[in-house]
């Protein structure tokens, strides 16, 4: 039997990767698709890659004497948990994620976008962290400002995120019932990383470019309005961040 409390913390994985406290800014654009990563670190003067691992690459550099740090942060429940849990261990206060989702309203389109006001967990990481009545909660100050700039450039929707960990079991019985329980959009990462964040009491916000529509059965992935989307999405997060610089 295991006598030790816990295995691994993300503080010894860290220490084992030879990352030291400091090496992260404070704070993080988190991205899931690893191109969105790439698009934001062009904003970044002097960027050094300070960590890798599993395919999950985080760059650290200067935006206007503010340490930023940008990086791919997961596409399922399971590496979002994983991630976000070492991101805040480095030393990451504040955590801005760039996501996609699709829409669960009639009215929202692809290349609109969907702030985040919570999540509706469906995913199966999250109840290894907190009970199953914990309430994820998003910072709300970070989230009107994202609200804010995007409105001058795109359609805005605001609400919870339902994330799931099976994309193809998007049933109308299941998604139905998370309709009810007041999700306007579906991912597969959102509510793990408010979670994560939430636990190491981070401030954390999340806004996502909406790539199809569960309602109206409108399919964008490869849609260039959803790529526009995608693009603007990483221009208006450094303006997210002037805003508290």
């Amino acid at each position: 039997m295991m006598k030790r409390d816990i295995h691994l913390t993300a503080k010894d994985l860290l220490e084992t990767l030879q990352f030291r406290q400091g090496d992260f800014g404070e704070i993080g654009i988190i991205s899931g698709q690893k191109h969105r990563a790439e698009m934001c670190l062009k904003h970044l003067k002097n960027p050094v890659k300070n960590f890798t691992f599993l395919g999950y690459t985080f760059w650290t550099g200067d935006y206007k004497g503010k340490k930023i740090t940008v990086g791919n942060g997961g596409f399922y429940a399971p590496d979002s948990a994983f991630v976000t849990e070492l991101l805040c261990a480095g030393g990451i206060d504040t955590l801005i994620r760039l996501g996609s989702c699709g829409g669960m309203k009639e009215e929202i389109a692809v290349g609109d976008y969907v702030v985040a006001t919570g999540s509706v967990r469906g995913d199966g990481a999250t109840g290894y962290y907190v009970d199953d009545d914990f309430l994820p909660k998003v910072d709300d100050q970070i989230t009107k400002v994202i609200v804010d700039k995007f409105k001058g450039k795109g359609v805005v929707h605001q609400g919870k995120i339902w994330s799931t960990d099976a994309m193809f079991k998007e049933t109308k019985e299941i998604v139905n019932k998370y309709i009810d329980k007041g999700a306007i959009a579906v991912d597969m990462v959102t509510s793990p990383f408010i979670v994560v964040s939430n636990v190491y009491n981070k401030k954390v916000a999340a806004v996502m470019a909406v790539s199809d529509n569960l309602i109206t059965g409108q399919i964008g992935f490869a849609d260039y309005k959803f790529f526009q989307a995608e693009l603007q999405m990483t221009e208006l997060a450094f303006e997210v961040v002037d805003s508290f610089i």
